[in-house]
């Protein structure tokens, strides 16, 4: 039987909250400036949503699916389509926590791309200072890696500009309103989880309904 996908713009947002990223990868060329950045939209789920990673990619018109063994991940790279689909989806049907403060470096590098700042050496180290505001609590973002970006700027062009020691706080997340059941049920679908466990004491069965959300502070759903 064919599966059918109910999807709408805040069960997206949900369903990015849980399992989707908003990332600024860092590559090396020969012409040019020698560090170029790339913003990235992933959501990442198991192979067995397959099927569903693929009616999204109808819905909304832009992806490029990979997959491997274990994992099928939907990502988005076109800067085209990140400013006319994705920053959209996203300023309207905001996700939450920490992940809306990437959200709004993600948006503000992206558009910085798209107006072509990346190819002088000032825009591309306001971005290497943005993007190490994003998942500060990962292996991708520690001073050593920041300094390797910037050791490549200098080995070409010397000294850089004192502009590269403007540091860049992160704002407060803005309010965005109460979780709508759309965002919830995204949300469930990304990281929810129903189950019956089996105990020793009197009460031997238990049902649970859970979800998991380690990359934000708890979300009041009620």
């Amino acid at each position: 039987m064919d599966k059918k996908y109910n999807f709408t713009p805040d069960w997206i947002s949900g369903f990015s909250h849980s399992d989707g990223s908003f990332m600024v990868s860092f590559w090396n060329q020969k012409r040019g400036i020698p560090v170029r950045p790339q913003p990235i939209f992933n959501i990442t789920q198991s192979i067995n949503e397959l099927d569903l990673f693929i009616e999204l990619q109808k819905y909304l018109g832009v992806v490029r699916i990979q997959k491997n063994r274990n994992n099928v991940i939907y990502s988005v790279k076109s800067i085209d389509e990140i400013v006319s689909v994705i920053l959209p989806l996203f300023d309207k049907h905001p996700v939450r926590g920490n992940k809306l403060l990437a959200y709004n470096i993600f948006k503000k590098v992206s558009l910085m791309v798209k107006d072509k700042k990346h190819l002088t050496v000032e825009g591309t180290i306001q971005i290497i200072e943005l993007a190490y505001f994003m998942n500060i609590n990962t292996s991708l973002r520690s001073e050593l890696s920041k300094q390797n970006l910037l050791t490549k700027l200098e080995i070409k062009y010397g000294k850089l500009p004192i502009f590269s020691q403007i540091k860049f706080p992160p704002c407060a997340p803005p309010l965005v309103g109460p979780l709508t059941l759309e965002f919830v049920r995204g949300l469930v679908d990304g990281d929810g989880s129903f189950n019956v466990s089996f105990r020793t004491s009197r009460r031997r069965i238990a049902v649970n309904f859970t979800i998991v959300d380690g990359a934000s502070p708890p979300l009041s759903l009620f």
